[in-house]
Order: C-alpha cells, then sequence, then structure tokens
C-alpha cells in the first residue's frame, strides 16, 4: 500500500512538472478557443498574475519604474456581447476625470491602427483615476490623482478583445514603448 502511495504522488509530482515547463516556455498567449481567438506576445518583463475576476480573460502586472507604483493591464472578451466598442471607450473615460472638468474625451490620444489583418484603436488619457475593487465598476471608488490608461481594443468578428492598462501615469509612460510593441504582435489564432 506503501508503494502505491508513494508511486501515486511521483506521478502527480511528474505531471504538474511537466505542465509547468510547458507553460514558461511558451512564448505566446492564446486567451480563447474560439474561431477568432486573439495571440499575442507579452514583453518579457511584464508579470502574468491570476486573473481577479472571470470576466478577465488574463491579467498582467507592468512593473512599476522609479518611485511610482506598478500598472496592471487587463484583457477582456464577450464575444456576441460586452457592446461596442464606442461604448466601452466612452464608459473607460468617463473612469477619469480632468482637472478642469472638461470631459475626458476630449483630452484622449487616440489611434486607428492595422495590425496582421487586425483593426485596433490605441487609445491614452490621464486624469483622477476612480478605481474600484467591484469587478463591474460598481464602487466603492478610490480616487487616484496622477493616473493614466493605455488600451487596445482589436476588433474580430467574434467581437471586440480589450486590453486595459491603468496606473500611476509615470509608470503607463514608460511602458508606452513596449506597449506599441506588444499590439503589434496581435494576430488571428490559425485555428
Amino acid at each position: 500500500m506503501k508503494s502505491f502511495l508513494v508511486i501515486g504522488s511521483i506521478m502527480i509530482l511528474t505531471l504538474c512538472t511537466a505542465c509547468e515547463i510547458s507553460e514558461e516556455k511558451s512564448d505566446d498567449n492564446k486567451i480563447d478557443t474560439s474561431s477568432e481567438a486573439i495571440l499575442y506576445t507579452p514583453p518579457d518583463a511584464w508579470i502574468s498574475e491570476m486573473p481577479r475576476s472571470s470576466m478577465r480573460k488574463a491579467q498582467y502586472k507592468l512593473p512599476g519604474k522609479g518611485n511610482t507604483g506598478a500598472a496592471e493591464l487587463a484583457v477582456f472578451h464577450f464575444p456576441g456581447t460586452g457592446g461596442s466598442v464606442d461604448a466601452n471607450l466612452e464608459r473607460w473615460y468617463g473612469q477619469f476625470t480632468q482637472p478642469d472638468r472638461s470631459p475626458t474625451r476630449v483630452h484622449v490620444k487616440k489611434n486607428i491602427i492595422e495590425v496582421n489583418g487586425l483593426k485596433v484603436i490605441v487609445v491614452y488619457t490621464t486624469g483622477t483615476y476612480f478605481q474600484s475593487n467591484s469587478p463591474m465598476m460598481n464602487g466603492p471608488f478610490e480616487e487616484k490623482p496622477g493616473y493614466a490608461m493605455l488600451a487596445a481594443i482589436a476588433e474580430t468578428s467574434q467581437g471586440p478583445w480589450f486590453f486595459k492598462a491603468v496606473g500611476p501615469q509615470h509608470t503607463i509612460d514608460a511602458w508606452r514603448e513596449e506597449f506599441d510593441n506588444f499590439v503589434k504582435t496581435f494576430r488571428k489564432s490559425a485555428s
């Protein structure tokens, strides 16, 4: 009986180790098995985390630069639901306020690019961010002055894929070039 338990434990450890090795060797992330899944390659310095919500397909910590804290990038996809690109952008802009109380949308830097056959909208804005720990952003909210958002939305026939990074402006600004390179890795899955 003892030898059976030892052999069983060794088999479980071997399987777990094999799973960890295969995950570590993967350079790409595939975030869905639908016909138009998005593949991407994150920068090596971004830290993959367990998503805080079941609504998130993936989550990364973008380490702080200098004396500023880390930023967080979340990946979302809601096939057939989740609202339009414009509705989501307006909601995201509403999570920021400006010192002069003007609408955030007038301060947004927005680019529309094509990446490997995908239409991608890239946006950047700054201001005071109203952070909620609720997955649905229902509050309570904590005001975070000096924050920024850098986001990309890739449009597919299965609905948009959302990549949203929020954090201290200094940290977001320090990651802008790497974020742009990250967006250039977006591609449709061959499956």
